[in-house]
């Protein structure tokens, strides 16, 4: 069965020491939308009707790694499995460096079957 989705990613906020252009931010998280689509597909497999919105507070380390990744409280989407998976994903991702220091992103994603 071939599942379908939609999932849309908004500007990220971001804070912190450092400094990284959100189009770069946005560029690798287009890379990677895949991984988070995976993520919901495998939760639309078990709850078809799924639909929500989640947002990923994360940390882009000084080398532009992700040293920490979690869902913020207020996930609209209620699925332990996809917001642990989307959190994973995220923490495997590589940004260019940040300049001058670690940078906060709060990135929003909204999913819908489709």
């Amino acid at each position: 069965m071939l599942l379908t989705t939609i999932v849309t990613a908004t500007t990220p906020a971001r804070a912190g020491d450092g400094s990284l252009d959100k189009d770069e931010i946005r560029k690798v998280v287009k890379t990677h939308i895949q991984e988070i689509r995976s993520c919901y597909n495998e939760g639309l497999s078990r709850k078809p009707t799924m639909a929500g919105k989640l947002t990923v507070d994360f940390e882009i380390a000084a080398g532009g790694e992700v040293s920490s990744s979690q869902i913020q409280q207020g996930s609209t989407l209620a699925d332990a499995k996809v917001e642990g998976c989307v959190a994973a994903a995220v923490q495997s991702w590589k940004f260019p460096a940040p300049t001058g220091g670690s940078v906060h992103v709060s990135y929003p994603f909204e999913f819908a079957p489709g």
